[in-house]
């Protein structure tokens, strides 16, 4: 019916489903470099009559990332704007070894508590068990199930603790936060640590692994996290990393192929 077949593979390794259809695209959107050696040398992904074609994109975001306005955020959080804010982010569905890591360290975190605030987005099914962990904290916070408007409440963050799957670290780098990266451990091509590594060696993220023992994994977050909350300049500098990074265009560039390769039809 030549109807043109594109697929957009956003982390750095393809997952099955794409190795298997990439023989029938006419195109592939990456939105990493590296990710071009899975298509083009190997010929088990290659197209009857060559490699199969790619183009380097970067990650298609919702259209809020074009400009975030973080005053949105601090309006509908109610957020202190006199205090810098540490977002904790699981992605939507939460990240119980995060929660837990990071509720173990509130004592420490009370230390900050004149100049730093919390916004703590728990995963809906974890947000009661994680609210009572926090009781007399001294440090403000928000403890909060979801929150829907991303990029403003990502702009409106001075550090972030989170996942790194290959949407969450285009979302980081789009709204140019700096964050601490803790991939999750499990996935056999442990490729959120891959999609982290790209912030790293831009230099706008650090990685902490999800260490099985909780004692070790808290104790190697709140070294990094101490540091980068009284390292202004630090944050700074990462934040500017974030920029040479993202892409928040990606989705236009998209449309903008498509709509070419369907006019040439």
């Amino acid at each position: 019916m030549k109807i043109p077949i594109v697929l957009i593979n956003v982390d750095i390794g393809p997952g099955r489903a794409n190795r298997m259809l990439a023989r029938w695209a006419d195109e592939v959107f990456l939105q990493f470099e590296e990710t071009s050696g899975y298509f083009e040398r190997k010929p088990a992904l290659s197209l009857s009559n060559g490699n199969v074609k790619v183009a380097v994109v970067g990650c298609p975001l919702r259209s809020g990332f074009a400009g975030p306005d973080p005053s949105e955020a601090i309006k509908q959080l109610d957020l202190n704007p006199d205090k810098r804010t540490l977002l904790i982010t699981g992605a939507s569905s939460g990240a119980q070894s995060i929660n837990k890591t990071v509720c173990s360290l509130l004592n420490e975190l009370d230390a900050f508590a004149d100049d730093w605030q919390i916004v703590h987005l728990t995963g809906r099914d974890n947000q009661e068990e994680v609210s009572r962990k926090y009781g007399d904290a001294k440090i403000e916070h928000k403890v909060i199930g979801y929150f829907d408007n991303m990029p403003s409440l990502l702009a409106a963050a001075d550090l972030l603790i989170g996942r790194s799957g290959a949407v969450s670290i285009a979302e980081y780098a789009a709204a140019a936060v700096p964050s601490i990266c803790i991939p999750y451990p499990h996935h056999k091509d442990r490729h959120q640590y891959l999609n982290a590594g790209k912030l790293v060696e831009a230099g706008a993220a650090i990685v902490v692994d999800d260490l099985p023992d909780e004692k070790d994994r808290a104790e190697w977050l709140w070294e990094e996290l101490e540091e980068l909350m009284k390292d202004k300049v630090k944050r700074e500098q990462m934040a500017e990393a974030c920029r040479t990074v993202g892409r928040p265009d990606a989705a236009l560039k998209i449309a903008e192929k498509l709509i070419a390769m369907t006019g040439s039809r």
